[in-house]
């Protein structure tokens, strides 16, 4: 996206149906850890050898760590959008776990675009996301919804 649209990107950028593909995030044991110490501690996320021993084949990553990822990922992927707010995200589902070593690329499609009439100047974007591993695997996925600024009429952007 960055790379598409250097410049400022208003709601009228994006068409529905559109999809964009990003990312490349290496996910370490240590983060993994470090996260779930702070805001998720299970100990299939704290202690390789306690998941192991709870059937997980070693650590895994918190869902909620793998949201944060995904936002990371969006707003690397799409830093010059005029985003105002997220309303918030539906749908999220954690199909598979992410673990140490696993490298997480994201696509996400445009699946709604309409102007608000609640917000003049602002449209909301609904995108779905994907999360997957180095091998394809699919690990999450979520709706997300933006309120992202209308392009300005010629001569008014600051």
């Amino acid at each position: 996206m960055s790379d598409r649209y250097p410049e400022k990107v208003w709601f009228e950028d994006f068409t529905e149906g559109e999809r964009f593909a990003f990312g490349a995030y290496p996910l370490r044991g240590e983060e993994i850890v470090d996260f779930a110490r702070k805001f998720d501690p299970e100990p299939f996320h704290l202690d390789e050898a306690k998941a192991v021993a709870l059937g997980w084949g070693g650590l895994i990553a918190s869902g909620l760590h793998m949201s944060s990822i995904l936002r990371r990922l969006s707003k690397d992927a799409f830093p010059n959008v005029q985003t105002v707010i997220s309303p918030g995200w539906d749908e999220v589902r954690w199909l598979a776990p992410g673990r140490a070593g696993d490298t997480l690329s994201a696509i996400s499609a445009v699946i709604g675009a309409r102007p608000l009439n609640s917000r003049p100047g602002e449209g909301a974007l609904k995108m779905q996301n994907e999360i997957s591993n180095q091998d394809g695997v699919l690990l999450m996925t979520a709706i997300t919804n933006w309120f992202v600024r209308c392009r300005p009429a010629a001569g008014t952007e600051n």
